[in-house]
């Protein structure tokens, strides 16, 4: 593993091909030894890590130290995948769109979240004023708002964006005016 603040794309890489050699893997006992094996070592690391977390929790200034552990893009996959991320999807979903507010805001724009419910977020974009959103920004705006959700909640399973289609973003300026 990279000792640098990044994803190690070798070790990724080669965690990769070792899952499709094991998911190819002809002999049944030994695919399920394998992964009985990754099983356990996964339960050990998550339940070191929980015991790690109600250390910091409880120690003085655990609080500033849990804000930068969980700003930290590793460490915050491996609280998520342990399911030990101190903040609920929702809050999570919440603070990646106050995020987005200032670049939409200078289109004109607001995103609202309107619903989050069995691991869907229900997203609302909204004109302002007399914003005029041109065609480049549709295109791009999607995967933007996507990508900005997913990284801070990567259990989301599925991301609804209403107001995002040409004649409901023409729509919500007009009605905005």
């Amino acid at each position: 593993m990279s000792a640098g603040n990044g994803e190690d794309p070798l070790a990724l890489h080669r965690l990769e091909e070792l899952i499709r050699a094991l998911d190819a893997h002809t002999d049944p006992a030994a695919k399920e030894t394998a992964r009985e094996l990754l099983t356990l070592v996964l339960d050990l690391h998550g339940m070191g890590l929980a015991k790690l977390m109600g250390i910091v929790t409880t120690a003085e200034g655990g609080t500033a130290i849990l804000a930068r552990l969980v700003d930290d893009e590793q460490v915050r996959a491996m609280l998520l995948l342990h399911g030990l991320h101190p903040d609920d999807l929702e809050t999570r979903v919440r603070r990646a769109v106050d995020r987005l507010r200032p670049h939409l805001g200078i289109h004109g724009l607001r995103l609202d979240v309107v619903e989050i419910a069995s691991g869907t977020v229900r997203l609302r974009l909204h004109g302002s004023g007399a914003a005029t959103i041109k065609a480049p920004l549709l295109w791009t705006l999607p995967g933007e708002i996507e990508d900005a959700v997913v990284e801070a909640a990567p259990d989301v399973e599925k991301i609804l964006i209403d107001g995002l289609a040409p004649q409901d973003a023409a729509a919500a300026v007009r009605a905005a005016e």
